[in-house]
């Protein structure tokens, strides 16, 4: 089941609630839905992996606060937008990822939520996603998702570096995985 963001394609509209499959209550990774590990019915290739993952997700209860995990970047942390041409830009460190927020969450009114949506593949070093942002447009009061595949990488417990992709593929090519 999916959270804020409705199913990709569908224009419907979110639940009301997140909804969880297949992980029961005293599953160290309930909460957690859709993780697997690309080609293969793993969640996670090591438990570097689901490390990472939880780091993933301090990212996303952060930016839904609105605040920056800067316990959470490494020092010369790098966040680069490549979906398209019109929003490539880098963001650096945690000015970088405040900046970021800013640009991004005012096309929304207040109330936006930010979702790792679905983990595609994860591994010592990084965490491919689908991310998703969904809300009320700033101007138009119509429901918006924004919705973009990324990878982020990790080293010693901190996010090094974050990409976002145009596509499902490029995202797990960048990091050697079939797309």
């Amino acid at each position: 089941m999916f959270g804020v963001c409705s199913p990709p394609g569908t224009g419907a509209s979110a639940p009301p609630a997140r909804q969880h499959i297949g992980m029961e209550a005293g599953d160290p990774m309930h909460g957690l839905r859709h993780h697997r590990f690309v080609g293969d019915d793993r969640r996670y290739s090591s438990e570097m992996a689901e490390l990472n993952v939880e780091i993933l997700r301090g990212f996303e209860r952060a930016t839904n606060t609105r605040t920056v995990p800067a316990e959470l970047l490494a020092p010369g942390f790098l966040m680069e937008n490549r979906v398209s041409s019109v929003t490539d830009y880098e963001y650096h460190g945690a000015d970088g990822f405040r900046e970021w927020m800013t640009d991004v969450f005012e096309h929304f009114a207040d109330g936006a939520r930010y979702e790792v949506e679905e983990v595609i593949g994860a591994g010592d070093d990084f965490v491919a996603a689908v991310f998703c942002i969904a809300g009320t447009g700033a101007f138009s009061e119509e429901r918006v998702e924004f919705r973009w595949a990324g990878v982020t990488w990790f080293r010693d417990g901190k996010a090094t570096r974050a990409v976002g992709y145009p596509s499902r593929r490029d995202a797990l090519l960048a990091v050697g995985l079939p797309g």
